[in-house]
């Protein structure tokens, strides 16, 4: 609270409406020229004629963990609001493509939201297992941009094309590094001691790699045997033990907040048979009445060995073809482009999705 103008304690963060008039101002500001409105998820602003659809729910949680630096927290934002991205042919954009875990409810609001677009787009995505898909994205310095229809039209290529590329960039790419790893039982001296599960806390790539199926073996073999693996943020995945069902349910409990987190992904996880190459991916189900096991489709082009069967992409267009249009910029609608950068959510916890 405020007493003669000076604040006595700790500042609660406003609410979310006054937060927006915030980044409004704030906006207005920096960019006098601008028209800047209000909407449900944000702000509709209008810079050199330019319309940009603003979620500013990610930005409100960042601000609500650390509302003594509002400031800051919106000025960063407002500088990196106006991005840049290339206008790439195939022969370009090809060696940027990424694969991308994303909820399925991130795909279905991008979809609806580019049917409005004018000519109308779509946000292609092949289902991943559970309440996942994944979509392929351009990773370009300080930001991934999501690949639309209207991309692949222009590139002469087709989504499995495409995605036969995404996989091939991950897999030239190192592992990412366990952070902490989880012991049990023993003592370092006398060497007995057991690692019962590890944490990797990374880029914004970090839970896409529980597509690729050697990094799966990777972890069945590091953990020797079946395991269970969570992915809540995009950069946060921990792999546990699947015959430590205490330790899993631990984790479980620590990621019910999950969604109050920047680019949250899902509370669900997911058990990994290590019997077979690429093992068996299905979604994990605790107590007695389990009921029906969800399982990754073995027509899935992430399910064991069918990665290595997708089509070779297809001819490149030749330079300077009409037709291809803009990809979509960032913030039209709060989620197809978003920073590479996750410094802002980091939570140091034992254990440690946008959606949107």
């Amino acid at each position: 609270m405020k007493i003669f103008g000076k604040t006595i304690g700790k500042e609660q963060p406003a609410s979310f409406p006054v937060f927006r008039d915030m980044v409004r101002l704030a906006v207005r500001r920096q960019h006098p020229g601008a028209t800047v409105e209000n909407n449900e998820a944000g702000i509709l602003m209008t810079l050199d004629g330019k319309k940009q659809e603003c979620n500013l729910r990610n930005l409100f949680m960042e601000y609500n963990r650390s509302s003594k630096d509002k400031d800051e927290i919106i000025a960063r934002w407002i500088r990196s609001l106006v991005v840049d991205i290339p206008d790439h042919g195939w022969m370009d954009a090809q060696i940027t493509l990424r694969p991308t875990i994303k909820h399925l409810e991130y795909i279905g609001l991008g979809h609806a939201n580019m049917q409005r677009h004018n000519p109308p787009d779509s946000l292609p995505f092949s289902p991943f297992i559970g309440e996942l898909g994944v979509i392929i994205m351009r990773d370009l310095p300080g930001t991934v941009v999501a690949v639309t229809q209207a991309n692949l039209d222009a590139w002469g290529v087709t989504f499995e094309e495409a995605m036969y590329c995404a996989i091939n960039n991950m897999n030239m790419l190192p592992f990412p590094t366990v952070t902490n790893a989880l012991i049990a039982g023993g003592s370092s001296k006398k060497g007995d001691q057991e690692e019962v599960g590890v944490v990797f806390e990374g880029d914004h790539l970090t839970a896409t790699w529980l597509l690729i199926e050697r990094f799966r073996d990777y972890l069945a073999q590091r953990l020797q045997g079946d395991y269970v693996a969570f992915i809540p943020i995009r950069g946060r995945m921990v792999a546990i033990r699947a015959d430590e069902p205490g330790l899993i349910g631990q984790i479980q409990q620590n990621n019910r907040g999950f969604s109050n987190q920047n680019y949250a992904l899902t509370s669900q996880c997911y058990h990994i048979s290590g019997a077979t190459t690429g093992g068996i991916v299905t979604v994990h189900k605790t107590g007695l009445n389990q009921g029906e096991r969800i399982t990754l489709d073995n027509k899935s082009m992430f399910a064991r060995g069918n990665s290595a069967t997708l089509p070779t992409p297809g001819v490149q267009p030749q330079m300077g073809m009409g037709g291809r249009q803009s990809p979509v910029d960032l913030s039209s609608w709060g989620g197809l482009s978003e920073s590479t950068s996750d410094d802002s959510n980091k939570v140091r916890t034992p254990f440690d999705q946008g959606r949107r």
